[in-house]
């Protein structure tokens, strides 16, 4: 042949993603102009102006933030934390004479304006502070989502999206009794017989985020002579601090000021126990029965540490403990040498201090955490100054976080056939405090 083939391109994964992002955005784009336009000649005039209004709002909204785009391209040239953060440092730096800024920081726009490399946030200022690049906030929150328990066990993520809240619509589903989804309905009728006609009902809630900061001093004397130690420093303390704090609002959170944890949600089941400060083989029972059957090959037990004594001594018979009981958790052939069981009624359980302490309402629960929203507006951001203690030689390293989350039932679920000791069952069920 004359001419010589060209040699195929293999796409890598981002690429591959990218591309997938880019079709899927277009189709979507077509499919709604078409809905639209297929719509218009049964509208007048008036609506349709405030349909094709709303219409590019949100397609507009669907579209990638260009410049965020590039930012994070020109961030990931960085090819390690340290390599970042010290860029950082010698660029924030005003003992050094004139300095010039690592290009990898920076980018101009097609405008001219000057950003900042890494994601943007709202305010900020040509020479403001320098975000963690993605592919480093991965790395940093590592650490954090090992010990964190609602958002690495089955939590529904909502992406960052250029919003000051997000609206989330649902099913008000709150009662089988007589009908399902809010109010649909299916007859049983004869030959010609009367129909009636029925509706489900939907609600919307929104998810408003919150700010979640941290704070940190570093001496001049710590950062000259340990640069490289600075990484783990910064991974171990606010990765981990940063992710504890946000686990605990998911958790306990009222909701003020912060997300609205799963045990202060309307609709969280309670089951009262059977006896004060003890966690008995009834409890568990009752708990288990309460959720939501179709929840049960996802959920989770959450026990504070206090509880584990229980859970080993748990044993048949009546609640009260007796001698000879035969063990139930801790079946008596794996004795006191042999590691605990890593499930309870064949669900895995999770151990965390977060949880309410022993004998409080929330001790234990069994939860799935599907049915808990978290809303990332703005991932971990990181930035350094050096003018805050200036005259005490320290660089002032500030994290924030921006999220939102809580429950979206909003009340618990009454079943068609209710009766005790299962009235209503829910996604989450936790143990009260008092006995009834």
């Amino acid at each position: 042949m004359s001419e010589e083939k060209k040699e195929k391109k293999t796409l890598t994964e981002d690429e591959l993603n990218q591309k997938i992002a880019e079709e899927t955005r277009k189709t979507l784009d077509e499919f709604a102009q078409k809905t639209v336009k297929d719509k218009l000649g049964e509208l007048s005039e008036e609506m349709k102006i405030n349909l094709d209004e709303k219409l590019k709002d949100a397609l507009k909204a669907m579209k990638p933030d260009l410049e965020l785009e590039k930012a994070k391209e020109k961030a990931d040239e960085f090819k390690t934390p340290a390599e970042f953060l010290n860029a950082v440092i010698k660029a924030k730096a005003i003992e050094i004479p004139n300095k010039t800024i690592d290009p990898r920081l920076t980018f101009i726009t097609a405008s001219g304006e000057f950003k900042t490399a890494g994601h943007m946030v709202e305010g900020e200022d040509s020479q403001g502070g320098f975000l963690v690049p993605e592919v480093f906030k991965a790395d940093l929150q590592q650490i954090a989502l090992e010990n964190s328990i609602v958002r690495p066990n089955g939590a529904t993520v909502i992406p960052p999206i250029k919003t000051d809240s997000v609206k989330i619509p649902y099913v008000a589903d709150a009662s089988h009794a007589s009908n399902v989804f809010g109010g649909c309905l299916a007859y049983w009728t004869a030959e010609k017989g009367p129909k009636t006609s029925s509706k489900p009902t939907f609600g919307q809630m929104e998810l408003t985020p919150h700010k979640l900061v941290g704070l940190t001093y570093l001496s001049h004397e710590l950062r000259d002579d340990s640069a490289i130690a600075l990484v783990p420093l910064i991974k171990n303390m606010f990765g981990s601090t940063i992710g504890y704090y946000e686990d605990d609002a998911f958790l306990n959170g009222t909701g003020a000021g912060q997300p609205l944890g799963i045990l202060n949600c309307n609709c969280l089941k309670t089951v009262f126990r059977n006896t004060v400060n003890q966690v008995y083989l009834e409890d568990i029972a009752e708990m288990y029965a309460c959720m939501l059957p179709s929840s049960h090959k996802y959920a989770f037990w959450v026990v504070n540490p206090g509880v584990i004594p229980s859970l080993i001594q748990m044993g048949t018979g009546n609640a009260a403990a007796a001698s000879g009981k035969n063990m139930i958790w801790i079946s008596s052939d794996m004795g006191a040498t042999k590691g605990i069981p890593g499930t309870i009624l064949g669900r895995p359980f999770l151990i965390s201090e977060k949880m309410p302490a022993f004998g409080a309402q929330g001790d234990i629960g069994y939860f799935d955490f599907r049915f808990y929203l978290i809303f990332d507006r703005q991932p971990i951001t990181m930035d350094f100054s050096s003018h805050v203690a200036f005259t005490t030689d320290e660089d002032c390293w500030r994290f924030v976080l921006r999220v939102a989350g809580q429950c979206w039932p909003q009340s618990t679920l009454t079943p068609k056939n209710a009766g005790a000791p299962v009235t209503t069952i829910s996604p989450f069920v936790v143990l009260t405090a008092a006995t009834s």
